[in-house]
């Protein structure tokens, strides 16, 4: 299984494949279940932290079917939204990883306040930041979050911790005139290899989640210079389409990617479908089971 502080390896020293199935989501999940931005109901909330037992439960009812899924299966998901889905996970041995920023945040903030009393309670594998991060956006904000993040990688990695670092790269006012197709394939490769490598000078990052890169070569690139750092990268799923996330994952794969964490393209609809009465819960579990193991399948091949 994995373990704090460092994952068994394969055949020949390669990390062992981390497949995620993330489920932190957080403001932006109450407001699309619910229409609203205002702080959600107790009953809202109190569905949500089911539905996102569920998920947990369709990964178990995965690694069930497939067991040698397990060496691998991990999950993340966040305390406030997902009260007692980290200590059941951990029960089922199952690799934990959970958010420690605030989200919603242009500039990188900690959350909760005190990180080292929360990882040392969750004891989570994977503590994980989200950064919005251009290295042609605002020095001065992009200087702030790499000094915050260093921070945090200390305490991650003083709490026998990886630190997981997802990033993001948003345009600029001027990019935003370049195609979309041609920024995500092109212009935005470009600038997170730029931003890793501007990164890592100052923050040790153990994993990076990272977007689609297009292009095989822009993987292979990106990977190579996260192993340079001792680190490696895993692809995250952005809601895509089955079919394009299928795609993404052959090619993130072959050219050096060691795993995913996909969110919404697993659970999306059988959350939806659970909380509009649409599913039952046997069947939105079986759902989120079947795509986790669809996508294993498509990256592990």
């Amino acid at each position: 299984m994995h373990r704090v502080g460092g994952r068994p390896s394969r055949f020949g020293g390669n990390p062992m494949s981390l497949l995620i199935l993330a489920v932190d989501q957080r403001p932006w999940l109450t407001q699309a279940l619910y229409g609203h931005g205002a702080t959600a109901l107790p009953a809202e909330r109190a569905a949500i932290t089911d539905g996102k037992h569920m998920v947990l439960e369709g990964l178990l009812a995965a690694l069930e079917a497939e067991p040698r899924l397990a060496a691998h299966a991990g999950i993340l998901v966040d305390e406030q939204l997902g009260a007692g889905v980290a200590e059941r996970a951990r029960a089922n041995h199952v690799t934990l990883s959970m958010p420690v920023e605030r989200g919603g945040c242009d500039v990188y903030e900690t959350e909760p306040a005190d990180l080292p009393g929360f990882l040392a309670h969750f004891r989570p594998e994977f503590p994980k930041v989200l950064v919005r991060y251009n290295v042609e956006g605002s020095a001065s904000d992009n200087r702030e979050q790499r000094s915050r993040l260093a921070k945090v990688s200390q305490a991650v990695r003083g709490s026998g911790g990886r630190f997981l670092f997802e990033l993001l790269v948003p345009p600029t006012p001027e990019q935003r005139n370049v195609p979309s197709e041609v920024f995500d394939t092109e212009v935005r490769p470009r600038l997170i290899h730029r931003a890793m490598t501007e990164i890592v000078e100052e923050v040790p990052v153990d994993v990076w989640k990272l977007e689609h890169l297009g292009a095989p070569e822009h993987y292979r690139t990106v990977a190579d210079l996260a192993a340079q750092a001792g680190g490696e990268c895993i692809l995250l799923g952005a809601n895509a389409p089955v079919a394009t996330l299928d795609g993404w994952l052959t090619d993130a794969a072959a050219n050096g990617f060691t795993g995913f964490a996909i969110g919404r393209s697993i659970w999306w609809d059988s959350l939806r479908g659970l909380l509009a009465g649409d599913l039952t819960r046997p069947e939105a579990i079986a759902a989120v089971a079947a795509n986790y193991r669809h996508f294993a399948g498509t990256f592990l091949q």
